[in-house]
């Protein structure tokens, strides 16, 4: 079962008594890869947490285990956000024996989420205050004198480094901002090389830098760096260990108990800078993070950083309900340490990100030689090894087709000293750890930068140096959305992210042991800019205002950007309500519910009896905060652009598909979505302290064709007025999205025409051939290869006869709340492999042995919102006919399933931290 959804546990206890780790398999590895923990799982109670009810299930699933004869390890047991334990099995077939218990509602996979990189850099100016001026941060400090003093904001992360002067150069002690918070792992821990987490005294973040970064976002009081509520106290939660011990990961009980803390700790708002998982609302993370929320703490998420791989990227916590999940947008200004570049005809500086590994700093003291060679597959990307030495020299390479880890390998290999990586974009971007087998420092630079480089070589040598010098360049995409952050919508249709905020090339604090201050990219940046804003506002409006509240707030007052490829405004898939304005959140006298609207799809009714088709009727309440001034509005409709993850062709597309096709398009209107407010008539008045419904109907487009499978989008722009002496004027907008056609009739699987699915011998890319004869045995296998397109809640891979019975799942072939494939350089599809063994049970425990035969693969993925328990809701594949003449494999000898392959890769994309 590979699936992430509802779990809140945690983990942590002392792990003297811990089951001894079993030697790795290539399954175990394969698990790995896709971001599980092998023979580690979660297991759900029926009861709600919190109540006694819970309690006794806790009693009882011990005896009722022990009377089972399962031999487990409990890793944590929850009751506060999660009912259930985290537990070690060594021997996975007594998964199914804890499933069969009475106490037991399900089981979980437990996930694993990873870091990403880190950078460091000294001699700062204030860059952050660049996208202070930009969304309203400095008046709040300057003409109200806000700080967020006397609120509590945690954050689960990396750990800080308290030490830092701008952060306070304490612990714990009377008047420091730090007064919560612990070590959950220690500096060693990675969940899938060193499970077994060794907290340390105290949250301390020396080697990382991840977690101090978004401290500096929140709290930081200068002189260089100047948080959003540099007043506030902090609570710090380490989930993370050190880079370099593997595969930089957390386990979702680990981050679990971390949230489970900081609820103990009575956090106002608590800040998740990381995400992944499966991509759904049932997401363990999503789920544990929807009861913080419902326990009245702000709980603010990064949205992730897929954004290439197009819809359907947005990841967990961030999906939970009333989580405000936080898309990026480019600081107007970048600020980073610089690189001097000296050519036969010209000399310049440019910018650099931070470096992929933060102990190899990006510097050299005496210029070093720049070459820009192919690899021995004659490319410029460096994705292969180097046929010549490069001893010495720094190497500029192209960004694309491989992982930065690779690019670092092979240039080291060829001797270099260093690796300069040119973006494809005319923005900085910060790379992802390059792993602890690099030891020489990798940095990205602009496109344009690496352009100029390149031109300079056609003349003769480039050398290059690098020292702490630090330089401030505008942006050309300030203000707008990051090409990193990530889409909506989830699964289910709901709208996804809710804001966006200033992430893109932020300059914060860092360790002081990595140089103290550095710039980094993502989703991540823009989190911690929020959960200062909502400090903000708790400061402001005291306990009068709840979790909910603040969230509409920062929705409402948002302003949302045009699409720089349309005509109208961009996507709320992709900005949710816009670019955040702290000092219209502040200043809000109006409230509009809900705040964002889901439209569901146009060939249902969307639960009002006027509903029609395409038509979606909605009723809306504005509540005049004023207590002394009468409120007047009218409402307008904004177009947003409708976006596709099919081409004209109807071919998949990577990069979604915008309309209108072009920023200078003339359209017409039957193409846009519209909408009517039906009562009452315009302009409404509302008296102080008074509330309002209005109907509204909004039509999708009929001009599209719904075989394209649009998502079409548009705001609903309040415009106020109230008729106080200074007449105050103030706007809010609610977004919304609806999917043009029958969702539930999407496909799942990609299309025959586009190559998949196929079986195959394992290793090959061709196809078998209908009453192909195979034998399996330890060097011949057979692999089915599939790519999904779509998320699905359910997906099963069978082995059945000629009669279509099912003989048994294959190898990890029944899998809940599965995120599609995502369509970068690698991993563009999945695989399962056939390898002598099948299993009778959903849990993967019971295997019984492949015998002779003939035989066909059935592929099942549950249509969107479609009823498991009904077998028309799947879309079904059936491979072509194969047969077994022997099978000479022990019935234990099992392969891996997800990135067992080359081309294979976790349905639930990547897990990453921002």
């Amino acid at each position: 079962m590979v699936h992430v959804t509802f779990i809140s546990g945690v983990v942590l206890l002392a792990l003297a008594h811990a089951l001894p780790l079993q030697p790795r398999t290539p399954a175990q590895d394969a698990l790995r890869s896709a971001g599980i923990q092998p023979g580690s799982y979660f297991i759900e109670f029926h009861g709600d947490p919190a109540t006694p009810a819970s309690e006794m299930e806790h009693a009882q699933f011990s005896r009722y285990a022990a009377a089972a004869g399962v031999r487990m390890h409990v890793r944590n047991s929850f009751r506060r956000l999660f009912n259930g334990v985290a537990v070690d099995l060594p021997n996975s077939r007594h998964l199914s024996r804890l499933a069969a218990l009475p106490v037991v509602k399900r089981t979980w996979p437990m996930m694993m989420r990873q870091r990403s990189a880190a950078i460091p850099s000294a001699n700062v100016s204030p860059n952050l205050m660049f996208a202070h001026q930009h969304t309203g941060v400095d008046r709040a400090h300057g003409e109200l004198g806000l700080d967020g003093a006397g609120i509590k904001v945690g954050i689960i992360d990396t750990g800080v480094d308290y030490m830092h002067p701008e952060l306070g150069g304490c612990w714990k002690t009377p008047g420091c901002p730090f007064q919560y918070g612990s070590d959950f792992v220690g500096d060693g821990y990675d969940s899938a090389t060193t499970p077994f987490p060794r907290p340390g005294p105290d949250p301390r973040d020396t080697c990382d830098g991840h977690g101090t970064h978004v401290a500096g976002i929140i709290a930081a009081h200068g002189p260089k760096v100047k948080g959003v509520a540099p007043g506030v106290t902090l609570g710090v939660y380490r989930i993370f260990g050190c880079p370099g011990n593997g595969t930089g990961q957390a386990a979702d009980d680990v981050i679990l108990k971390a949230m489970e803390a900081a609820h103990d700790d009575r956090m106002d708002v608590i800040n998740m800078s990381f995400g992944g998982g499966s991509g759904w609302s049932e997401d363990p993370l999503s789920v544990a993070a929807s009861r913080l929320v419902r326990d009245g703490i702000v709980v603010v998420a990064s949205t992730g950083n897929d954004g290439a791989n197009g819809l359907y990227t947005s990841g967990s916590p961030g999906l939970g309900v009333g989580v405000i999940n936080v898309a990026s947008f480019d600081n107007w200004m970048i600020t980073s340490l610089s690189i001097d570049i000296v050519g036969v005809h010209s000399s310049f500086s440019i910018v650099h990100s931070s470096p992929g590994n933060s102990k190899y700093r990006f510097i050299f003291e005496t210029p070093v030689g720049v070459v820009a060679p192919v690899d021995s597959a004659g490319s410029a990307e460096g994705c292969v090894p180097y046929g010549a030495s490069f001893a010495g020299q720094i190497l500029l390479v192209k960004r694309g087709n491989c992982t930065f880890v690779e690019k670092a390998v092979h240039a080291q290999a060829a001797g270099a000293v260093g690796v300069m990586v040119y973006n494809q974009e005319s923005e900085l971007m910060s790379p992802s750890s390059v792993g602890s087998n690099v030891t020489i420092p990798l940095v990205v630079v602009k496109a344009d930068d690496g352009q100029a480089i390149l031109d300079q070589l056609k003349f003769g040598p480039v050398t290059a140096s690098a020292t702490n010098r630090t330089m401030s360049v505008s942006s050309p995409t300030g203000g707008q959305i990051s090409h990193f952050s990530s889409w909506g919508p989830d699964p289910e249709l709901q709208l996804t992210p809710a804001v966006g905020a200033p992430g893109g090339n932020i300059f914060s604090t860092f360790p002081l042991a990595l140089g103290g201050y550095t710039s980094l990219s993502g989703t991540s940046m823009a989190s911690p800019y929020v959960a200062g804003m909502a400090a903000l506002l708790l400061q402001s409006r005291g306990s009068s205002v709840g979790a909910e509240e603040v969230r509409q707030l920062i929705l409402e007052s948002a302003r949302p950007v045009t699409d720089t490829n349309s005509t109208g405004l961009l996507s709320p898939l992709r900005q949710g309500s816009g670019l955040v304005d702290v000092w219209d959140s502040l200043s809000a006298l109006a409230a509009v519910e809900p705040s964002q609207l889901s439209l569901n799809y146009t060939a249902q009714a969307s639960g009002s009896t006027r509903d029609g088709p395409g038509q979606s009727v909605r009723t809306l309440t504005v509540r005049n905060r004023s207590t002394t001034s009468t409120l007047t509005f009218t409402v307008t409709h904004l177009v947003a652009s409708s976006v596709s993850s099919r081409l004209a062709n109807s071919s998949f597309a990577v990069t979604p598909r915008t309309w209108p096709e072009s920023a200078h398009a003339r359209v017409h209107q039957d193409t846009l979505p519209s909408a009517l407010v039906e009562s009452p008539a315009l302009p409404v008045r509302v008296p102080p302290g008074g509330q309002q419904a209005v109907t509204v109907r909004i039509a999708a487009p009929t001009g599209l064709s719904a075989s394209d499978e649009w998502f079409y989008s548009g705001y609903l722009r309040f415009n106020l007025l109230w008729d106080d002496r200074n007449g105050t004027v103030q706007m809010l907008h609610v977004p919304y999205t609806g999917y043009l056609g029958d969702y539930t009739q999407q496909d799942v699987l990609a299309a025959p025409d586009e190559g998949f699915p196929y079986v195959s011998i394992k290793g090959s890319t061709d196809a078998l051939a209908e009453d192909s004869h195979v034998s399996i045995d330890a060097t011949h296998r057979v692999a089915v290869h599939y790519r999904l397109e779509h998320p699905t809640r359910l997906l099963q891979l069978q082995l059945v006869d000629d009669a279509n019975n099912t003989q048994g799942y294959l190898p990890y072939g029944f899998l809940e709340y599965v995120g599609r494939n995502y369509q970068s350089s690698r991993g563009r599809a999945s695989s399962s492999t056939i390898n002598g063994t099948l299993y009778e049970d959903k849990e993967l425990t019971q295997p019984v042995a492949v015998t002779a035969g003939a035989y066909r693969v059935r592929l099942s993925a549950l249509r969107p919102l479609r009823d498991p328990s009904d077998p028309d809701g799947f879309q079904v594949w059936l491979s072509s006919r194969f047969i077994v003449d022997s099978v000479s494999l022990a019935q234990n000898d099992t392969a891996g399933r997800l990135g067992d392959d080359d081309d294979s890769e976790a349905h639930n994309g990547q897990v990453a931290r921002p």
